[in-house]
């Protein structure tokens, strides 16, 4: 288990002062996990049809597979200029 993941896990229940054991933040953390949503992606679909799928390969940068150039415009013009001011930063590639 990624001990960044726990670690994100614990901040989450300490930020609602939810204290919980480290078996079910292990247990939380593993659901969690790409592969395991993965398991369940009925749970991620806008609507119940295949096309409608949230989860796609976890691959980094893999949204440029789906975005077109225009799309891409589009987003960044509409999106980040909401985004600006509130601390949101986001960076697309590593």
């Amino acid at each position: 288990m990624p001990r960044d993941l726990l670690l994100h896990v614990r901040m989450i229940a300490n930020f609602f002062n939810k204290p919980l054991s480290d078996e079910l933040i292990n247990r939380i953390a593993e659901q969690c996990t790409f592969k395991n949503m993965k398991k369940y992606d009925i749970s991620y679909r806008i609507r119940n049809e295949e096309s409608s799928l949230l989860l796609r390969k976890g691959v980094v940068s893999g949204w440029k597979n789906y975005f077109t150039p225009e799309l891409n415009e589009r987003f960044e013009k509409e999106v980040l200029e909401k985004l600006k001011g509130t601390g949101l930063e986001f960076d697309f590639e590593l």
